[in-house]
């Protein structure tokens, strides 16, 4: 049996338990009694007496020393607690959140035991941004609109009960604050507007037993017999469940199901809602972490050496409905390339649908979207081709793409690149571009958030520094492309300087 243990200094060290078996099967058992028990194999076991005996005797059983060790192994591991191999344990974040629901369990308005509040179902298996930075802002803008305060989970990234999932290498937290990656949850903006304050829902399941929850399912082709049918447009859904949230006399209201799934981002009923949603408290004071500004913070002096760095108080808490102004970066040229595993077969499908862009990607003003979705009469291996130079850009068109945006903008400098890819694609697009002759070429997992206790955060700071750059060039058919593009729209950045492939 080979068992295999992380070596933070180095690579994975692997015992073979059957090597340590045969050589113990070796040495003699001794009977009881025997002359030779004090001195069978050179005086091996006389020197450790009767444990020595114990010792030999528990080898020979195979399955108990087998165990044994992994016991032993696992016990080294979880009492040293390495770092790596073991993932971040956000220790103060989830110290944070837990003074929140203190602090805010002394009851504002409509806060405390007496207050008023609503649960969403998040879906669980979906990456950061749908999961996140779609689902949880729109929630929370419903939760302001109802005048009731948001109960939010942590972000799941593996269901199991244990911190992370330890047959899954390299580990991983299987749960992470949601604090760790926004502050708009955790800074209280909502007294400002006269609504209650988001809590985490461990407390929301303490003041919210049973008994005491109202619970609203979204009917659906899974939940058929459900109470609540959403309208198909946008804003008026926004509406519908607002005046339920605004009007039930109920403390606790729980929505099951999901009131924006993918085919509500698929049609144009994302658009509807946009002017509102842009323009809401939620998205005016959204902000991402100081856990992920820090990390910015700490590159500053290669990203943006003119730049003041982020004042982390004030991204963690509201003081005012005055909004932290920021400039943008207009050196940087961020492009997001996606290609990653899986991501091949998603742009092939997308195109024999002819589906359109994702969600805010479809904003009309937008260069690079007006194409797509193609007309229904163009022959099917132009649409095919058209949709993979969007979805998935070869080399030599990222490479023409970067030239033709330093040409039209003259600012730019420095490429900063968003990428699931593997190194090996990677390294190829950064010697191509270093070649063009760029001051910099950064890839956000090598240069910007390399050591192991960023990465889980990492995918928000790539957000952010796209959200700042000069000129952002996203994939339209990407979750993430979707959410940099509302919050450069939300900075008012010039739609020519937001494109697509």
């Amino acid at each position: 049996m080979r068992i295999t243990f992380p070596n933070p200094l180095g690579p994975p060290i692997t015992l073979n338990t059957e090597y340590l078996n045969s050589l113990y099967e070796r040495l003699p058992l001794p009977t009881p009694g025997s002359s030779s028990s004090s001195s069978s194999r050179g005086g091996v076991t006389g020197g450790l007496g009767g444990l020595g005996m114990i010792m030999i005797g528990s080898i020979q059983r195979r399955p108990l020393f087998k165990l044994l060790l992994v016991i032993f192994g696992l016990v080294v591991l979880f009492t040293i607690h390495p770092k790596p191999p073991f993932p971040p344990t956000y220790t103060q974040e989830w110290k944070n959140e837990a003074s929140l629901a203190r602090t805010r369990g002394e009851g504002g308005v409509g806060e405390g035991k007496n207050g008023r509040y609503v649960k969403f179902d998040v879906p669980r298996g979906t990456g950061f941004n749908h999961q996140m930075l779609i689902y949880r802002r729109l929630q929370h803008h419903l939760a302001v609109l109802g005048n009731r305060s948001l109960a939010f989970e942590p972000y799941v990234e593996d269901d199991t009960y244990l911190p992370f999932v330890v047959s899954r290498w390299p580990w991983r937290s299987a749960r992470i604050p949601l604090s760790a990656y926004i502050s708009t949850v955790v800074s209280g903006f909502e007294k400002f507007y006269k609504s209650p304050r988001a809590v985490p829902a461990h407390y929301y399941r303490n003041v919210c037993p049973t008994y005491k929850e109202q619970t609203h399912t979204i009917q659906s082709e899974f939940q058929p017999e459900g109470d609540l049918q959403l309208v198909a447009d946008g804003q008026s859904r926004i509406h519908q469940i607002q005046v339920l949230l605004a009007g039930s006399e109920q403390s606790c209201v729980r929505i099951s199901g999901e009131p924006f799934d993918d085919d509500f981002f698929d049609s144009p009923a994302s658009l509807d809602l946009y002017d509102t949603f842009v323009k809401s408290p939620v998205m005016k004071h959204f902000s991402f972490s100081p856990t992920v500004l820090d990390i910015i913070n700490r590159n500053l002096h290669s990203l943006a050496p003119e730049a003041y760095p982020y004042d982390l108080d004030a991204a963690s808490r509201t003081t005012s409905t005055d909004v932290h102004k920021t400039s943008s970066w207009k050196h940087i040229l961020a492009m997001h390339l996606r290609r990653g595993h899986g991501w091949e077969a998603v742009c092939e499908e997308k195109g024999r649908r002819a589906a359109p862009f994702v969600s805010f990607n479809k904003l009309p003003k937008l260069p690079g979207n007006e194409n797509v979705p193609p007309p229904e009469s163009m022959v099917e291996a132009t649409r095919m081709g058209l949709y993979k130079a969007k979805c998935l850009p070869e080399t030599l068109d990222i490479i023409a793409r970067a030239r033709r945006m330093r040409k039209n903008h003259p600012l730019l400098k420095s490429v900063y690149i968003l990428t699931d890819a593997d190194d090996s694609w990677i390294r190829e697009i950064r010697m191509w571009l270093q070649s063009e002759g760029w001051d910099n070429v950064w890839i956000g997992r090598h240069d910007i958030y390399p050591d192991w206790q960023d990465k889980e955060v990492g995918v928000a700071v790539d957000m952010e520094i796209a959200r700042r750059a000069g000129v952002f060039v996203g994939n339209g058919f990407s979750t993430t492309s979707s959410n940099i593009v509302l919050l450069r729209s939300r900075d008012g950045i010039h739609p020519d300087l937001t494109q697509f492939w």
